[in-house]
């Protein structure tokens, strides 16, 4: 997926070159040029953005970035929480074990 990415920004940034060249020689190239330049812009952000969350986009240190691996624990305990308080109360469990039926699941199984 992530030669894909990579693929296509670079054959957007190669489409805006083409298209800057061409820009005067018919009137779609502009619009040819602004969706190359908004898909680079694009897929730049996206690549900065889901690198900033794992780690040091370019091996700086930015403020800001590498949020998950700095947070992992803090993360987890949260994710915990949230799925222990809302999916797995009582209720919750003793409902869907009351709906199941295990002797019908046992029967289309064999």
């Amino acid at each position: 997926m992530r030669r894909a990415a990579s693929l296509l920004l670079v054959a957007m940034a190669a489409l805006f070159l083409v298209a800057h060249n061409q820009a005067d020689s018919h009137p779609v190239w502009p619009y040819v040029l602004a969706f190359a330049e908004a898909a680079m812009v694009g897929g730049l952000a996206d690549w900065f953005a889901v690198t900033a969350l794992f780690r040091h986009p370019l091996g700086i240190p930015i403020p800001h970035t590498a949020i998950i691996p700095q947070n992992k624990d803090r993360i987890a305990d949260t994710m915990a929480s949230f799925l222990r308080s809302n999916f797995l109360t009582p209720a919750v469990v003793a409902r869907r074990l009351h709906s199941l039926n295990v002797a019908q699941a046992a029967g289309d199984f064999l």
